[in-house]
């Protein structure tokens, strides 16, 4: 069955918050005191000494996560655990992690907002992505393509 555009859509909007974290996290553990990014004057509003966690998590929840599920929504490879998942979901295995992450995405944003205010455009940019990925992944025609019998 040929990939629906929205689905194609789902893959880009996950192929740029992938980039962007790795990008971000990179950036974060180059640097831990934030200067590169010019964040160093909120490191004080966080519950951390420096930016290495938070570099961390970008990287591997943000970054590679996201572009693990876009080999999975591609390739629709069959793994076991991929089965429990979609046994339990009733969506293939990848769908439900982009709907996750994208959840995850949002809350991510909640708690910076809590923490250092909601003012830099990345914010912005990262907030419309991570709506729009749940979003295209809750259209039925996404919805439809990645359901599992």
């Amino acid at each position: 069955m040929k990939h629906p555009i929205l689905v194609w859509l789902l893959i880009f909007l996950l192929v740029f918050l992938g980039l962007g974290g790795i990008y971000g996290g990179v950036l974060m553990l180059i640097d831990p005191t934030g200067k590169a990014l010019q964040v160093d004057n909120i490191l004080h509003l966080l519950p951390v000494p420096n930016f290495i966690l938070p570099g961390l998590f970008l990287i591997f929840v943000m970054g590679i996560f996201p572009l693990f599920l876009v080999f999975g929504l591609t390739g629709k490879p069959t793994w076991a655990w991929g089965r429990v998942v979609s046994q339990w979901t009733k969506y293939y295995w990848a769908w439900t992690g982009a709907m996750g992450i994208g959840i995850v995405l949002i809350l991510w944003l909640a708690v910076q907002t809590i923490l250092m205010g909601f003012q830099w455009p990345i914010q912005y940019i990262t907030l419309v992505n991570g709506l729009l990925i749940v979003v295209v992944a809750l259209a039925p025609q996404v919805r439809g393509y990645y359901a599992e019998s």
